[in-house]
């Protein structure tokens, strides 16, 4: 499976389902992400979600998309919310649906989500083992 496989399953999806972890208790919701050009996963939140907190007190996540063929893709990494303007500027080019949200880069609501990956893993809409992105 390529990169170029990945990005088109995310496309496809549209939305995928975040899981954070809090005291033992998984929390899942949906997001929107894109995939940047080095290959890590953006998405904005506001600065008043709880999912903040979530990822100051563990910055480790879990994506899953689930494609209009029904693949499935997982990915698994750490959370970083420290992106300034530059990123927060290219992430808002870059997802449009977060632009109407914040008047720009500078918006004190904003919040950066980057999701650095560790595992990558897909499979079909069939039984079976996942295979990992190489």
């Amino acid at each position: 499976m390529s990169q170029e496989t990945v990005r088109r399953i995310v496309k496809s999806a549209g939305y995928c389902q975040m899981a954070t972890c809090v005291d033992g208790q998984p929390r899942v919701r949906p997001m929107k992400f894109v995939i940047t050009e080095d290959f890590r996963f953006w998405c904005s939140t506001f600065d008043i979600s709880g999912k903040v907190q979530e990822f100051m007190h563990n910055n480790k996540v879990e994506l899953c998309w689930v494609d209009a063929h029904k693949n499935h893709l997982r990915v698994t990494g750490t959370v970083d919310i420290s992106g300034g303007a530059d990123k927060k500027r290219e992430l808002l080019r870059l997802h449009p649906g977060a632009r109407h949200l914040f008047s720009d880069e500078h918006d004190p609501r904003l919040v950066h989500v980057e999701v650095i990956p560790a595992h990558i893993r897909w499979k079909e809409h069939t039984f079976g083992e996942y295979h990992e992105l190489q």
